[in-house]
């Protein structure tokens, strides 16, 4: 499966709109996904593996996904939050300029070239912003 960046985008920003310094799949359901789609499990399981969320407890149950016997998804009610490096990812990803390009020329790219990109892509946009 390949990253969906807007679905990627769109699942950040519902962490940052929590009211609370964590949400949780119950939270995501009322926003409307789908849990136990593949698309969204994916897409979590990217976010964790790059330290993107995490359990806000950081215990064992990692995002709260297990798999039944016949592979169906099973949530287990964690709190997840967004990462130092997850606001910098969605600050980034906010960035008008920076989406536009991350859009048109790295729309099917890992989530480290994302992350790396973005990043260098804001940091020039920003010297640009102050003259330097």
């Amino acid at each position: 499966m390949q990253i969906d960046i807007d679905y990627l985008k769109k699942l950040l920003i519902s962490f940052e709109d929590s009211n609370r310094a964590f949400t949780n799949i119950l939270e995501f359901q009322e926003k409307g996904y789908d849990i136990d789609t593949e698309m969204f499990i994916f897409h979590m399981q990217i976010l964790s593996d790059k330290g993107i969320i995490a359990n806000e407890l950081d215990v064992d149950f990692g995002i709260g996904l297990s798999r039944t016997g016949g592979g169906n998804p099973n949530w287990r009610i964690v709190n997840l939050r967004l990462t130092a490096s997850g606001h910098d990812f969605i600050e980034s990803l906010k960035n008008k300029e920076v989406w536009n390009k991350l859009q048109s020329d790295f729309k099917n790219t890992g989530i480290t070239t994302l992350l790396d990109v973005s990043k260098k892509l804001l940091v020039k946009y920003l010297e640009k912003k102050i003259g330097l």
